[in-house]
Formats: C-alpha cells, sequence, structure tokens
C-alpha cells in the first residue's frame, strides 16, 4: 500500500491526540510535529525561540490514525528555523562503540556515498550526549570546519569528544548514531545514540 503524501505545514487531527498536530518534518519512517496549545491561540513553538523536542510519531502510526484538516505553510522563517530538510538519522555505524576507543582511520572513513563531503547541510548544530542513567546532558553547540557543512567524518569527531566524558560502566547502546531531535536557539538539535534510535533500540547491556 502506498504511503500518504504528508507535506510540511499541513494540519491534522490524530485519534489519539487532543489537539491538531502540525507537520514540521516528516520522512520514510517518522513524523515530526507542533501542537496547538489553546490556552493560547497558538502553536507551541510559534516564537520559536529557547529549545524545544520535536514530538514525533511513528509514520505509519500517523496514517492510520490521523485526518488532514487544512494546510498552514511554514513561513520562510520557520523553514529556515527547522530545516525540514536535514536528514533525520546520520553516521549510524553498527562497528563502532561509544564504550570503546576508535581506531580512527577506520571510524572517520567514508563509507558510502550518503557520507559525503556534505553530509550535514548546515553551519552549526547542537548536540546532545546521553548520561550513565539514560539522561540527557545539556546540548553543545558544534560549529562546521568550512562554516558551510558537515561531513560524517567531522561528525564523528565531534560526537565522540562530546559524549565519551559522560559514559558509566553499563553499556546503554549498540552502534552509534545521531539523530535529528529539535531546535535550541534557532539551531538544529541532534541527539546522540547507538546504530538505531532510542525509541527502536533495546537497552544493550554490558558484556
Amino acid at each position: 500500500m502506498n504511503s500518504r503524501n504528508i507535506t510540511v505545514g499541513d494540519v491534522y487531527e490524530v485519534s489519539s491526540q487532543p489537539n491538531p498536530l502540525r507537520v514540521v518534518g516528516v520522512d520514510e519512517h517518522v513524523v515530526m510535529y507542533d501542537t496547538w496549545w489553546p490556552h493560547k491561540n497558538a502553536w507551541g513553538m510559534e516564537r520559536l525561540g529557547g529549545t524545544f523536542t520535536y514530538y514525533r510519531m511513528a509514520r505509519s502510526f500517523f496514517e492510520a490514525r490521523s485526518r488532514l484538516l487544512r494546510s498552514d505553510p511554514l513561513s520562510s522563517l520557520e523553514l529556515n528555523v527547522h530545516r525540514p530538510d536535514l536528514p533525520f538519522a546520520l553516521a549510524r555505524r553498527n562497528d563502532l562503540s561509544w564504550y570503546e576507543q576508535w581506531d580512527e582511520s577506520r571510524a572517520f572513513h567514508v563509507n558510502t556515498v550518503e557520507e559525503s563531503v556534505s553530509a550535514l547541510e548546515a553551519s552549526q548544530v547542537f548536540l546532545v550526549p546521553f548520561g550513565p542513567r539514560d539522561s540527557a546532558k545539556p546540548p553543545v553547540l558544534i560549529c562546521a570546519e568550512d562554516r558551510l557543512s558537515f561531513s560524517v567524518p567531522e561528525l564523528l569527531r565531534a560526537a565522540h569528544a562530546v559524549q565519551v566524558p559522560f559514559l558509566g560502566d553499563v553499556r546503554l547502546t549498540a552502534g552509534v548514531g545521531i539523530y535529528r531531535s529539535g531546535i535550541k536557539k534557532r539551531i538544529p538539535m541532534f541527539y546522540l545514540w547507538g546504530a538505531k534510535p532510542k525509541h527502536e533500540a533495546p537497552t544493550a547491556n554490558a558484556a
């Protein structure tokens, strides 16, 4: 069965949610969205300031439970802030672990076409490391070396430096990966985890 055409800016009613949702990002697996706040008569992220972690829903669930209400296209400013064109997941590697030493010649080698020089078309992003008890640590701002975009090796180097200080004895992840989580100070924000997104991956226990 073909997937429904879901467009950024579409407003939906979803059976499991009390208020309308507005799509701010979508790929083949996930729908990321904002919610309507009746008490403010506005979308929750309307002001675009501060830190926002996107609400998200599996696309299959969303398609089965939603009804399109109208289109409310993102403004040029909203598009520049939310950056729905950026990948939701990248730098996923099963052959690496945050909990082990990395062989730089292997860890930072470009393996696929997707891991190109311009894997992430943003001049700066926030990375959110996880703590030893699965808590999110404060986001860390990183800037692209060429001030235009990040390659996968460049992202992995930065992510490794950001994550390693917060590791504990228990392995919470298997592999490594970087995933879209929201915005902070109008800059894209990504969380660090294993080779599968946090909502999909089982806990990787220490051997």
